[in-house]
């Protein structure tokens, strides 16, 4: 029975390591990919054509061309891998975190 018992815990902790390698991984190509497209979103946002929204997340302030649309939502989408992984490591909100990098965004954006 205890040999049983530590077999299942081993199993679990190993099943809990892949996840968190897995998520680590998602947060570094999130990362990687965001860092690659920077150039094309401050462009966008510079151009006028998207804007900081308060949750954290770019939004269209017009309407944009496929690609231009794809972008953002690219963008938006990697952006929230890195918020629910900083959220999940500080026990926050995601919706917090999301919060607090729109603050530091627009606060870095008028800098400019």
């Amino acid at each position: 029975m205890k040999r049983m018992k530590t077999m299942v815990c081993l199993a679990f902790a190993f099943v809990i390591g892949v996840a968190c390698l897995a998520q680590a991984d998602d947060m570094s190509d999130a990362r990687e990919r965001r860092k690659a497209r920077r150039a094309q979103v401050e462009q966008l946002v510079q151009a006028g054509s998207v804007q900081e929204g308060n949750d954290g997340y770019l939004v269209a302030k017009d309407a944009l061309d496929e690609a231009k649309a794809a972008l953002v939502k690219a963008e938006n989408a990697d952006r929230k891998i890195g918020y629910d992984a900083i959220a999940k490591a500080n026990g926050k909100a995601s919706e917090e975190v999301g919060k607090q990098a729109a603050a530091i965004n627009k606060a870095r954006q008028a800098k400019k």
